[in-house]
This record gives structure tokens, sequence and C-alpha cells, in this order.
């Protein structure tokens, strides 16, 4: 008809294809902007586990040094109480203190543990045999004669706990390098199923 417009062969091809593909370029850049809430909870997470770490680090050094102090005292102690002087309560105390306290400790507190453990040793035998034994020690000659005896005496503890801080550090540092070993495989598994989800959603 005359009033007719004539079409145009645009409007009589109807819609473009490319039309119809602006939405899914639309949702498939939407959807690639859903991981970032993501990342972020993985982001604070992590630092939550890392202040716990911190935590636990800090408990766990509090404890070795009352264990490292702590236990070779009370053997010291039981020793005096229940024979003429220290002896193989406080050596066993002791040892075990200094192994207890290379375990819980951190890693930058095992070099304390370590050069500590002979002074801890020697001053907690000689401060309990002068408590208990004082009237033994009226002038500077019996002095130094019973300090000569305390390192005599103390020197095989001290060695052995040196020995156990050392076993425990070598053991706990052996431990901790195979534990990452163990998880990378799981981490990179983990991984290849990521992409290869994230390569499906895109064919998809």
């Amino acid at each position: 008809m005359a009033g007719q417009r004539a079409r145009t062969p645009y409007q009589e091809a109807g819609p473009r294809p490319d039309d119809a593909a602006v939405p899914a370029q639309r949702s498939r850049s939407a959807g690639a902007g859903e991981p970032a809430p993501a990342a972020g909870s993985r982001g604070q997470r992590a630092n939550a586990a890392a202040r716990r770490k911190q935590q636990a680090q800090k408990r766990g050094s509090l404890v070795a040094v009352v264990l490292a102090i702590g236990l070779p005292l009370a053997g010291a102690v039981a020793d005096e109480l229940g024979g003429p002087g220290v002896g193989v309560l406080f050596a066993v105390a002791a040892v075990l203190g200094t192994g207890l306290a290379a375990l819980l400790c951190s890693p930058a507190g095992r070099w304390w543990v370590v050069t500590g453990a002979p002074l801890v040793v020697l001053v907690t035998a000689s401060a309990t045999e002068y408590v208990f034994n004082g009237d033994q020690y009226q002038n500077t000659k019996q002095l130094g004669t019973g300090a000569l005896r305390w390192v005599v005496g103390a020197f095989p503890v001290m060695a052995a706990a040196v020995v156990a801080a050392l076993v425990v550090i070598v053991a706990k540092a052996v431990v901790d390098r195979r534990r990452p070993e163990g998880r990378q495989p799981e981490a990179r598994a983990g991984g290849g199923g990521t992409s290869d989800g994230n390569r499906r959603s895109r064919r998809g």
C-alpha cells in the first residue's frame, strides 16, 4: 500500500545474531566478578589463622619457660628433701623439662633453650644445695669448694639436657619439613579442579 513505509532490508532480516550475544557477554562479565568475595574471605581466614598461630606460639613459649625452670627446680627440691643432695630426680626432671621446652617453644626460642639449659641446670642445683645446706658454706673457702663440686656434679646433667634439646629440635625440624611436601599434591589437585571448573563454565 502507498500509506505504508517501505521496510528496509535490515528490518526484514529481523534482529541480528550479535544482539543476542550481548546479554551473554554481560552475564559472563558478571560471573567473572563473582569470585572476588571468595578471595576476600580466604584472605580473612588466612589472617585469622596467622593470628591464632602467633597466639599459640606465645602460649607455647610461656609454657616452655615454666617447664624448663620449674621441673628442674622441683626435682632438686625433691632430692634435697629425700636424700643428701641433688641426684637422680633432679637429672630426670632437668632433661625432661629441657626436652619439653624445646618441643613447645617457637622456632626463634630454640636457640635460647639450647644455650640456656646448662645455666638453668647449674643455677638450680647450686641454689638448692646452698639453701638446704647453707651451714656448710660459712666462709669463702667452703663456698669455693662447694661451687667447684656443684659444677662437676651438674656437668653430666647439663650435657644430657643439651643433647635432649638438640634431639627434639632436629626431630621437630624434620617433621615440619615433611608436612608441606605432603600438602603440595593436594593443593595442586585442588588447583587443577578449579581450573577445570573455570574452563567448563566458560565453555558452558
